[in-house]
C-alpha cells in the first residue's frame, strides 16, 4: 500500500511538471549543536570506549621526567637545543652513518615541555605534525645558505654545530664532530620533510646533492629519545649551551 501511494504521489508531480522537477522555494533553519546540552548516544559511546581507553593509555605514558619547564626561545632556548640534539642522535642511529648536523624549523615547535612528567601526549603537543626526517647531502655553500636563511629573525635552530651571527648572517661555524665549513665539501643535514621540500621559503634545498627519507617520523624519534632518557632514571635538566651567539 505504501509503495502504491508513493507511486501515485510521484505520478502527480510528474503530471504537474512534465519537464521534470523544479525548485520553487527553499527554507533554512539553524540547528545548534552543543556537546554539553546534547544527550550522548550510549551505543556510540560504548563502541568508542575501548579505543578511547587505549588512546588515553598511550598518550599518558610517562617517557621521562624533567626537573623544570623546558622552553623554546630566540635566538636560543633549552628546548631548541634539546630537540635538535635528540633528532640528530636518533636519526644517526636510524641512518647508520654519521650525520654532520640537524635543523629544526622554529615555527614547528608548537609547545614547551612541562616540569615533571613528560608523556607521549607532551611530545604530540610539541610536534603535532606527521613530518618525516630527511637527510640531505649538501655542499658547504648550500649549508651556509641554509644557516643564513634561518639566521634572519633569530630562527636558527640547529644541533651538531655552533654558529656566530652578525647582522643576521652566520660568520663562523664550528661542528661538534671537528669538521670545518668549506664551500666545496659535502655535509649531511637531517631536517623535516617540510623544510627539505622548500618550506619556510627554503626552495634552494630542492637542489641538494642527495635526499634520503629514513622513514622515521620526527615525533617518533623524539618519543624514542625521551623514552630512552627515562630508562636512565635521571631527570632531564637541559640548559641553553650557547651554540648560537649573536654579535
Amino acid at each position: 500500500m505504501k509503495r502504491y501511494l508513493l507511486l501515485l504521489i510521484l505520478a502527480g508531480f510528474s503530471a504537474c511538471h512534465p519537464g521534470g522537477y523544479h525548485l520553487t522555494n527553499r527554507t533554512a533553519n539553524r540547528i545548534g549543536v552543543d556537546s554539553l546540552a546534547a544527550s550522548a548516544d550510549s551505543s556510540v559511546a560504548n563502541f568508542l570506549q575501548p579505543y578511547r581507553q587505549g588512546l588515553n593509555k598511550a598518550m599518558n605514558e610517562v617517557l621521562a621526567r624533567s626537573g623544570g619547564p623546558i622552553n623554546k626561545g630566540q635566538p636560543e632556548g633549552p628546548l631548541n637545543d634539546l630537540l635538535t640534539d635528540a633528532l640528530l642522535q636518533q636519526a644517526t642511529q636510524r641512518y647508520g652513518k654519521p650525520i654532520d648536523c640537524s635543523h629544526l624549523n622554529y615555527g614547528g615547535i608548537r609547545n614547551n615541555l612541562p616540569e615533571g612528567n613528560i608523556t607521549t601526549g607532551s611530545i604530540f603537543e610539541v610536534m603535532p605534525f606527521d613530518n618525516q626526517l630527511i637527510v640531505l647531502t649538501v655542499t658547504g655553500n648550500m649549508l651556509q645558505q641554509l644557516l643564513n636563511h634561518f639566521a634572519k629573525g633569530d630562527k636558527l635552530v640547529v644541533g651538531g654545530l655552533r654558529a656566530r651571527i652578525h647582522n643576521e648572517q652566520v660568520t663562523s661555524v664550528t661542528f661538534t664532530n671537528g669538521r670545518t665549513l668549506q664551500p666545496n665539501e659535502t655535509y649531511t643535514v637531517v631536517m623535516s620533510d617540510y623544510v627539505a621540500d622548500g618550506g619556510d621559503n627554503a626552495n634552494f634545498l630542492k637542489n641538494a646533492i642527495k635526499r634520503e627519507n629514513i622513514n622515521y617520523l620526527m615525533r617518533d624519534a623524539l618519543i624514542d629519545y625521551f623514552r630512552n632518557q627515562g630508562k636512565t632514571g635521571q631527570p632531564i635538566n637541559p640548559v641553553s649551551d650557547g651554540r648560537i651567539i649573536i654579535e
